[in-house]
């Protein structure tokens, strides 16, 4: 197993590629404990609870700004996905897959790096399209790879979590703009989510990449 403890530094970037940054990473009380459920080769998907809780710290390594996001689950429909409120106001909805499907009622996210079960060494593709505040259509397209299980650490505790990473390429549907794109991210079952995401774009093709991150520092979950 591998453990993963730092974040790599990033230079300066076009604004134009910021914009559709967001785009990407728009998804995105504490119990800090180490997580007791190891993960598996072969993982099947998260069970939520109405109460459960994740704080995120959220990362912009151009800037080096940081602020946190604290998302509870305040109900669990019948095919398993959660609606989930936002501290300070804002909903995010999560498939039975752990997957964003919505961050506002005008705006969506796009988030299917995940697909259960999750299984070492397997595929899938990825094709979605989301829309901007700004009102910018994006397309997504790529493949996500289930590469490993790996230690991770993180400031909520050290996890058993499974790498995902998604590779492809980010364009609009009409204007400038476009370019390649990569996420890592690290789903731990003991907390039912993601709790670690790094991901980056580079708006076609060139200059220094975008890149943030977000890291869990706290959880509370229902067994």
């Amino acid at each position: 197993m591998k453990t993963i403890e730092t974040i790599p530094s990033f230079r300066h970037i076009r604004s134009q590629a910021i914009v559709c940054l967001l785009v990407i990473g728009a998804a995105i009380s504490s119990n800090v404990a180490v997580g007791a459920e190891s993960a598996q080769p072969t993982q099947d998907g998260p069970h939520y609870a109405t109460g459960d809780s994740w704080t995120y710290e959220l990362s912009d390594l151009l800037t080096g700004s940081k602020h946190t996001v604290t998302q509870t689950v305040t109900l669990v429909h019948a095919d398993g996905s959660a609606l989930l409120q936002i501290a300070g106001g804002g909903r995010l909805e999560l498939t039975p897959e752990a997957n964003v499907i919505r961050i506002k009622s005008d705006r969506k996210a796009c988030d299917v790096g995940l697909h259960f079960p999750l299984q070492v060494g397997t595929r899938h593709e990825v094709d979605c399209t989301t829309t901007a505040t700004t009102g910018q259509t994006v397309v997504l397209r790529g493949q996500s790879e289930i590469e490993d299980v790996e230690t991770v650490n993180t400031k909520a505790g050290s996890f058993s979590a499974i790498k995902i990473k998604t590779t492809g390429t980010w364009s609009p549907l009409s204007g400038y703009g476009g370019g390649p794109m990569e996420e890592t991210r690290w789903y731990a079952p003991a907390v039912k989510r993601v709790v670690r995401d790094e991901y980056q774009i580079r708006l076609a093709g060139k200059g220094t990449p975008v890149t943030k991150s977000s890291e869990l520092v706290g959880y509370s979950v229902k067994p």
